[in-house]
């Protein structure tokens, strides 16, 4: 488990900070790309813990599916589950989108020019 919450919270710790760098740098709209990836991704993580891990724990806690009485739950969590799921995914493809643009813009700044 420690290896992945350092994943899975080691991106936002990393875009947070290139933002924090390139913006002590001077250059604001490096830091401002970085700050929406990092803003993206703050939202898809609210959205994992405030929805699909209760989810899961709820769907975990049913246990055996062919010993369970109740198996409603399975349908709520199809169908929200999937839903918000699709949401984080295009989140975090919009996050790797500003990363990439601000990987560019940081290209064409390597001179250390601030914009």
């Amino acid at each position: 488990m420690p290896h992945f919450a350092l994943v899975f919270l080691g991106a936002l710790v990393v875009t947070v900070a290139v933002a924090t760098i390139e913006y002590r740098k001077g250059r604001r709209t490096v830091a401002l790309w970085a700050g929406v990836a990092a803003a993206l991704y703050v939202v898809a993580l609210a959205v994992t813990f405030a929805v699909n891990i209760p989810l899961n724990n709820e769907l975990a806690a049913i246990g055996d599916p062919a010993r369970a009485g109740d198996l409603s739950v399975v349908d709520r969590f199809k169908g929200v589950w999937e839903t918000t799921d699709i949401m984080r995914t295009l989140l975090c493809t919009a996050a790797l989108g500003c990363l990439a643009h601000c990987l560019k813009l940081h290209g064409r700044g390597a001179a250390g020019v601030p914009d």
